[in-house]
């Protein structure tokens, strides 16, 4: 004879979500760390895709665009058209494109720097160097006409220690080239690698 089927008792619901709850436990603080340094390479994203934005306004535009990071207590930036003569954004025109300060992770922050250290696994301190700009020509290399374009952009979270920061750099040379890459991976070893 069948029996009929029954439900689960109050003791193994308990049993349950004392597991659940022992898991989560552990499962938990690593989780929130994974959780802000995607934040970071979302951020660091935004950035790079920014400044090829900028780049490719240069080249569409056939003149000078300026990719500008404006607030050191976010990842907010502006492209716009460059006045050499001002060495800033041209007055008459609007902006190209921008991120305000409220997008992208609460806690990413940036530094810049023009003369990069040659070694990038050292950190920039976040905020230094911002507000940071980089022109691009109408041939997408950097305007050797800017007075002051970075070479280096650290994206940081300063909420978080360094060892559970998975801080990212990114490089723009003189023709113009972007790259981002992870300073705790080694180049040789694996191409996200900085050094």
């Amino acid at each position: 004879m069948r029996r009929p089927q029954q439900g689960m008792t109050i003791v193994e619901i308990l049993i349950t979500l004392a597991i659940i709850g022992m898991i989560m436990a552990l499962a938990g603080p690593s989780a929130g760390v994974w959780i802000q340094n995607l934040q970071l390479r979302n951020a660091a994203d935004g950035v790079v895709a920014g400044l090829q934005q900028a780049k490719l306004e240069a080249l569409k535009r056939n003149t000078l665009v300026m990719f500008q990071l404006t607030d050191p207590a976010s990842t907010a930036w502006n492209i716009c058209i460059y006045d050499p003569l001002t060495d800033t954004c041209k007055a008459a025109t609007a902006s190209l494109a921008s991120r305000s300060p409220s997008e992208g992770s609460p806690n990413a922050r940036l530094a810049s720097e023009v003369n990069p250290t040659p070694d990038p696994t050292t950190a920039l301190a976040p905020g230094v160097g911002i507000p940071g700009t980089m022109t691009f020509d109408s041939f997408g290399r950097q305007a050797p006409t800017a007075s002051a374009n970075f070479t280096r952009v650290d994206v940081r979270n300063p909420t978080l220690s360094t060892a559970n920061e998975r801080r990212l750099v990114i490089l723009v040379n003189s023709a113009g080239q972007i790259r981002m890459c992870d300073p705790k991976l080694v180049k040789a070893v694996n191409p996200q690698g900085c050094v």
